[in-house]
This record gives C-alpha cells, structure tokens and sequence, in this order.
C-alpha cells in the first residue's frame, strides 16, 4: 500500500517527533500524518474542499511501510472500544473518546483511520478529518527513492 505526505519533499529520520498524547485533542501529536494515495476521502481532498493549506499540497513524497510492520487500521466506531484509553484530567467531560497513543505506540507502529468507511469516527475522534494515517515507528517506512 502506497502513502502520501503532504508538506515535505522527503522523510528525515532525524526530525521525527515520537508520538505524544494531548489533553486538548483527540490526536496525538508527532508521528508522520499521511493518506493512502487512492484514498476517497484523503488529506489532499479534505484540504481542497475546505480551502485549507492548499500551498502546502504542491510538496509531498511517497512512500510504503515495511512489510512485517504493525498497522491498526480503524474502520467504525465499535474498534474503538477496544484501545486504551487516557485518563481525563481536565474537569469538563468530553465526547471525544480519548486514545492513549503512547500506549498504542508500544504495541503497533501505526494506526490508521479509514473515516470513509464509518463517518461516526469523524465524531468521535474529532481533528482526524480525513482517511489518515500517523506512523509511530519511523523505522518501517521505505520511501520511494529507497527503493
């Protein structure tokens, strides 16, 4: 499966941020964002329809994930259940449902979000906009010019 990441013209190893949960949001901050590139609903097409960005389309890369790597792929609602969870500090409750990425970090090297598949995880994971995946592991990627 091939990826693409808007921004950027090359993945460098040395600038990846692990992946750090948030309080403030559904997403975790760090790790490589990227769309499948024969996504319906991708990053690319969600920056378009919103007008959100858009300049920054004009630079990516490609690239695919080792084989033997660990991915989550999400598709509805019900997956959600199953992951770990934050506790919730803040003394407001929310409707998001706040995974404990660090956590899953430890377990998986990537987790993938196909919103197209169930738009309830638009609302439940607000901030993931689009069929997106974070990778973790910044080990298994392979870039197209590694190849």
């Amino acid at each position: 499966m091939k990826f693409i990441h808007y921004g950027h013209d090359k993945f460098e190893k040395d600038k990846f941020e692990l992946v750090k949960n948030r309080l403030d949001a559904s997403k975790p901050k760090g790790g490589l964002w990227a769309s499948r590139i024969d996504s319906p609903n991708g990053w690319k097409d969600w920056c378009e329809s919103n007008e959100f960005g858009t300049e920054k389309l004009t630079t990516s890369f490609m690239f695919t994930l080792k084989e033997d790597a660990k991915v989550l792929i999400i598709t509805n609602t019900k997956q959600l259940e199953q992951l770990p969870k934050m506790k919730n500090p803040l003394p407001i409750p929310t409707m998001w449902s706040m995974i404990d990425y660090e956590a899953l970090a430890t377990e998986y090297d990537a987790l993938e979000l196909l919103i197209s598949e169930d738009y309830e995880l638009y609302f439940s994971l607000y901030g993931w906009d689009c069929d997106s995946i974070v990778i973790m592991n910044p080990e298994v990627i392979i870039q197209e010019s590694d190849k």
